[in-house]
């Protein structure tokens, strides 16, 4: 009878732990499902949207406009500038952060015991790997790795078919006054090479830099994708670009054309500019 006595309160001693530990697991997902998250990277913001999240957002940048539900949530300044009262204010437990520009507020909200995740995707295939890190981060870990396979995939698709392709030389300015442009090390820059482009500024000083006038003309770019604001007309007329193919065969395309945001910012609508630009760079070039 004891002997059974005891076996029984083992069994009962197991399913009361066995209870307990379902229902701490349970309260941590609650806990991290209803955070309170402010993004400050429109990167983020949209990945967060596109895994169905957007309801624990209780601050963005101004620029953490796309898509349209996130305008919702309250603003904290605009990307470089950003206002650290705000956030302290929204008490976050979760805060998103870019690079760079991000660095000196990333550093001064840690110093203050508030957790900050930083994220700069340097190449494309960063992100299905960011798509991930954000899942785990914020309880939506099935829904980002389904996301995440996606992107790889279709990252490999384009790839696959861009491999057999006539590989157009590409010029992408970024800024007239100076005159800069992407190296291969940047983000944009492999989104070019993937998609089947070769970048006349394979190499720079930094992913982002200046270049010389001289060395576009001897590059003899085939396409030119420009971002400075400037003009058919502005770029026809510059000294010296009349016989660039580029110019000649009027294959400039400006933001009306290729969205930036769909190359330059690392989200799951990076795969839309990756077929648009396989699309452009595997039109006949003519010569």
């Amino acid at each position: 009878m004891m002997m059974k006595l005891r076996k029984y309160d083992v069994c009962v001693c197991l399913m009361f732990l066995l209870m307990m530990i379902l229902v701490s697991c349970n309260k941590q997902e609650q806990v991290r499902n209803g955070q309170k998250i402010v993004v400050l990277s429109p990167e983020v913001a949209e990945i967060i949207a596109s895994l169905g999240a957007t309801d624990l957002l209780v601050g963005r940048t101004l620029e953490c406009d796309y898509p349209e539900e996130l305008l919702k949530v309250p603003v904290v300044g605009n990307f470089g500038a950003i206002n650290k009262e705000k956030v302290i204010a929204l008490k976050p437990d979760l805060v998103f952060t870019s690079a760079l520009e991000q660095d000196a507020i990333t550093q001064e909200l840690q110093k203050i015991g508030i957790k900050v995740h930083q994220i700069y995707p340097k190449k494309l295939d960063d992100l299905p790997v960011i798509i991930k890190q954000i899942g785990d981060l914020i309880g939506k870990e099935k829904e980002a790795q389904s996301l995440a396979d996606s992107v790889a995939t279709a990252i490999e698709e384009v790839r696959s078919r861009a491999a057999n392709i006539h590989h157009p030389r590409v010029y992408v300015e970024i800024y007239r006054n100076p005159l800069m442009s992407v190296s291969d090390e940047s983000f944009v820059g492999d989104v070019i090479e993937s998609a089947g482009g070769d970048n006349i500024f394979p190499r720079l000083e930094r992913d982002y830099a200046r270049v010389d006038p001289e060395d576009v003309i001897l590059a003899q770019p085939e396409i030119i994708i420009c971002y400075s604001q400037d003009t058919l007309e502005g770029i026809c007329s510059r000294k010296g670009w009349s016989n660039i193919p580029a110019v000649k065969n009027q294959r400039i395309y400006f933001e009306k054309d290729i969205d930036p945001d769909l190359i330059q910012q690392a989200t799951p609508r990076t795969v839309q500019g990756l077929w648009l630009l396989y699309e452009i760079f595997s039109e006949q070039t003519i010569k």
